[in-house]
């Protein structure tokens, strides 16, 4: 992928479209400034929920057959315990009767309200990540109807990142989708600070996305901080939780492309400097 020096020092970047660069600055929004700073706030949430369920339910200590199987929704007792792992009956389905439904943590708890193949975090860390995240705020009960219904749309949006259609990622989707990011902020009721912060960088991050498509050269500061982030996006796509396994292909080779010209214009400007 060729890149030419602009007049300011800086140079363009060619062989990543700005769909391409809009696409890659939200994946860093989402995933490295929204779901990294709530992450802390949803425990806690979800850690209430647990805690009041113990005390009313004993979810700690139930039984098979006395198992709390809804609140709000279905539970799935398949994602704690090693259960999924258990013999299942004729046709693949869930042998209930062999369970052990005892949910002995908020972490297990929260394991209750995503599909399986989200299940494999074991902390409120990096493991759990946009898709689990969003999961939970949309179902747990403690979350509000507000929050539920702007995590389904950020949950949207973060699809349509995953299935990695670029030209899905014009400047009004792009608007649209840090808008609903934002009303999620919005929604979760932070404190005043954790809130004007969270607001400030995905601010911040949409600006950037805005003018790494209408400066013609690439400021290296910018530079630096794209590449960092498209490299730790890189190395987390193995961590991250993809319901069709092609969605993950598509996403790791677009971000190995962005961060091979990302590599390439950093070496030009290099060059050129010296």
């Amino acid at each position: 992928m060729a890149t030419a020096v602009g007049p300011s020092g800086g140079s363009t970047l060619h062989g990543v479209t700005d769909d391409q660069k809009r696409w890659v600055v939200f994946g860093i929004a989402l995933s490295k400034v929204l779901v990294t700073q709530i992450r802390p706030f949803v425990e806690q949430e979800v850690q209430k929920e647990y805690v009041s369920l113990s005390a009313s339910h004993s979810i700690h200590t139930q039984s098979t057959s006395g198992r709390l199987k809804n609140w709000r929704t279905f539970l799935k007792y398949e994602n704690i315990n090693g259960n999924d792992a258990l013999p299942r009956l004729p046709g693949g389905r869930y042998d209930y009767s062999k369970f052990d439904c005892r949910v002995t943590s908020h972490v297990d708890f929260a394991k209750l309200y995503v599909e399986n193949h989200m299940a494999k975090f074991n902390a409120f860390d990096e493991h759990c990540d946009a898709s689990a995240m969003l999961a939970l705020l949309g179902k747990v009960p403690v979350f509000s109807h507000a929050v539920q219904c702007a995590a389904g749309d950020v949950r949207q949006a973060r699809n349509a990142w995953a299935h990695c259609l670029f030209s899905d990622w014009d400047p009004v989707n792009y608007q649209q989708r840090f808008d609903k990011m934002e009303k999620l902020a919005k929604a979760l009721g932070l404190t005043p600070a954790v809130e004007r912060d969270l607001l400030g960088e995905l601010k911040d991050w949409e600006t950037k996305g805005t003018i790494l498509c209408m400066n013609p050269t690439v400021d290296p500061d910018l530079l630096t901080l794209v590449q960092q982030h498209v490299n730790t996006l890189r190395t987390d796509v193995d961590q991250l939780t993809f319901e069709v396994q092609e969605d993950r292909e598509r996403v790791s080779r677009a971000l190995n492309d962005i961060s091979t010209s990302l590599d390439e214009l950093e070496a030009r400007i290099a060059s050129v400097a010296v």
